[in-house]
């Protein structure tokens, strides 16, 4: 069944009628606004896509598990409300919470509280297939150092070796998005929203700051102001890691953003290492 009919039948039975459903961004999932003559007039349903390949669409893998990681959110006030669900086939219905909207640097102030909101709730989440907590994405580099890109693999060897010297794998787990890409963001008027808390982990802080700065191509000096409570060498190191990350995504589906995300990851890199040089220079004097 095409996923606007399924859509449209699964409201019909939750007393939704004649509602017009518009197609909205959904990269792993079907997304639709619902505009509806009832109550409520304006809400987003989702609907899992079991046709992509393992791992893709963790709604339609573990739709029991997204659905608590997003009730989680909206408990603590930074997800819109779930109006209603179906955990076996990985269905969400949820309340209207905007549009998607740039993020200023008025903003960030609201932005750390919210972020500061989720790391410090103590929450544990784990995912259903998720044996050992990567705590810094040290697992995911060491993948990385093995693989057949040569400029790939090299990048990963030299962030694993700086993670080393700076201890990261022994810092603190907190709850964390872990995908604040600019389309997750949605505006109401009055306040930001947080959606698409599907791959929602335990992780580091840091690399929630290092998420959003480099999915919204910020500069070093964006970066600051936004969090300036992360010390530069380290917030480099994580937006180095989150690139390259992004970089070998594109690699191995061959897309046109390959060089743009090369060039990411060698800018927070090249950041990273100059600031090292810099405070070893400044330590033997």
């Amino acid at each position: 069944m095409h996923p606007q009919q399924q859509a449209e039948n699964w409201l019909s039975q939750h007393g939704i009628h004649n509602s017009i459903l518009t197609p909205l961004a959904g990269y792993t999932n079907a997304v639709f606004l619902v505009e509806s003559t009832s109550s409520p007039n304006r809400s987003i349903i989702r609907i899992a896509n079991h046709e992509l390949a393992a791992g893709l669409c963790p709604l339609a893998q573990h739709p029991k598990q997204v659905i608590r990681l997003h009730q989680d959110a909206v408990d603590l006030g930074l997800a819109p409300e779930l109006l209603g669900f179906d955990d076996q086939i990985g269905i969400m219905w949820l309340a209207y919470a905007g549009q998607q909207r740039h993020l200023q640097t008025t903003d960030f102030a609201e932005i750390r509280n919210l972020l500061e909101r989720l790391h410090t709730s103590h929450l544990h989440w784990r995912s259903p297939d998720q044996t050992d907590l990567d705590v810094a994405s040290l697992q995911l580099l060491q993948r990385l150092a093995s693989s057949s890109h040569v400029q790939v693999s090299s990048t990963a060897e030299k962030l694993l070796k700086m993670a080393a010297e700076r201890g990261y794998a022994q810092y603190a787990l907190k709850p964390v998005h872990s995908d604040l890409n600019p389309g997750n963001w949605l505006h109401d008027g009055t306040r930001w929203w947080l959606i698409d808390w599907d791959y929602a982990r335990l992780m580091v802080a840091e690399w929630d700051y290092a998420s959003l700065i480099v999915e919204h191509g910020w500069d070093k000096d964006k970066a600051q102001l936004l969090a300036p409570q992360i010390p530069l060498p380290d917030l480099a190191w994580f937006c180095a890691a989150f690139a390259l990350l992004s970089w070998d995504w594109h690699v191995q589906r061959g897309t046109d953003q390959v060089a743009k995300k090369q060039a990411t990851t060698a800018y927070w890199l090249n950041l990273s290492n100059k600031l090292d040089s810099v405070l070893a220079l400044t330590n033997t004097t």
